[in-house]
């Protein structure tokens, strides 16, 4: 394990944030992430940058919220915000042992947290030219994937350190083609989706910004998206989880929206005037990531799956949308899971979660 450690953090310090001497680094832990947080402190000091760290373990967290006021919250986020800004690059690792551990916080100081801390904090961390979020292979995580330890751990580390050098020469045909791209359609059970690109840059992710990853996304233009879509994968947002998510929209705005808390689901689309339409449109294709493993970081970069984010758009696929929600909702369309099409400008691009064009059979698993 220490040697896997080893290297996810040698992944991290050299290939994704390309740390150089004086860089200052913070490394924020969510949880216990024993192992991989000494690993990257070292290698961080071994590249001649300076690490910071900031810890917060689940069961304090949840006490410092039950009689946190607005204020409190404020401040604190005043505090790590000033941090954040005198730093080069972000490091956030989440080690989630229960994805449902903040269930019994009160709503209300939770919806303060998430507002006025977490929101905040996730801006700022974007508008780093630095930063990347894992997560840590925890019991838990093996027990919401209904995997053994030993499995999700094998699967952890061959989908986080892959060659993603090689992952991105084999994905150059599909950002070529993309780039070309004017019209979308995603067709699927219950989906017949459609939506424009065009004049939408089209972004690359090799391992940068998240780990695992491989996936390219863009986003769709204002008032194109027509259709009806359901995605068969649960999706979590702050504390919440959401299965079988079914929505409608028309000339670009959301019509109907259903799922297994269609209450909650709400809510969260009517945070702000941009939270209900889609700031991205993302294609997975991680070799070593063929099953949902309810674990939106892994899911989101699936082989054969697509994802779709109400919210704000990405700097580097930018289509004019803003907000302080970024939710990803994910569709896999390999034939396991109900099959589909993927259609650039009415070609065939993907059937059953395969690349059919021979340009791009490189990236099927």
């Amino acid at each position: 394990m220490e040697n896997r450690y080893e290297q996810l953090a040698d992944r991290v310090v050299a290939h994704s944030l390309g740390l150089r001497p004086g860089h200052k680094v913070v490394l924020k832990v969510r949880g216990q992430a024993d192992g991989l947080a000494e690993c990257l402190i070292s290698r961080i000091y071994e590249a001649g940058a300076v690490p910071f760290l900031q810890q917060t373990g689940t069961e304090e967290l949840k006490w410092l919220l039950s009689g946190a006021s607005e204020e409190q919250i404020r401040l604190w986020a005043k505090h790590d915000l000033e941090l954040i800004g005198e730093m080069d690059a972000y490091i956030g690792i989440h080690a989630e042992e229960n994805i449902y551990e903040m269930e019994d916080v009160d709503s209300e100081k939770y919806s303060l947290y998430v507002k006025h801390y977490l929101q905040p904090l996730t801006m700022a961390m974007a508008s780093k030219e630095k930063w990347i979020l894992l997560r840590y292979p925890t019991r838990g995580m093996a027990q919401q994937a209904a995997l053994g330890s030993d499995k999700l751990q094998k699967l952890y580390f061959q989908s986080c350190t892959m060659d993603y050098s090689r992952l991105k020469e084999r994905a150059e045909p599909l950002v070529r083609l993309l780039e070309r791209t004017e019209a979308v359609r995603i067709v699927s059970p219950g989906t017949d989706l459609s939506f424009s690109v065009k004049n939408i840059p089209v972004f690359l992710c090799d391992g940068r910004y998240n780990l695992p990853d491989g996936e390219l996304f863009t986003a769709p233009a204002a008032g194109s998206v027509e259709g009806r879509i359901r995605f068969n994968v649960p999706t979590s947002y702050m504390g919440r989880q959401f299965h079988s998510v079914s929505l409608e929209f028309r000339e670009g705005r959301l019509v109907d929206a259903a799922c297994s808390d269609t209450e909650g689901l709400s809510e969260i689309l009517n945070t702000d005037p941009g939270a209900s339409r889609l700031g991205e449109f993302g294609i997975g294709f991680n070799p070593h990531l063929t099953v949902p493993i309810n674990n939106l970081l892994f899911d989101e970069k699936m082989a054969g799956s697509i994802h779709l984010a109400f919210g704000q758009a990405y700097e580097m696929a930018d289509n004019g949308n803003t907000s302080v929600i970024h939710l990803d909702l994910v569709l896999c369309q390999l034939e396991a899971y109900g099959g589909g099409e993927l259609y650039f400008d009415g070609v065939l691009v993907r059937k059953d979660g395969m690349f059919v064009l021979p340009e791009l059979a490189p990236l099927n698993p």
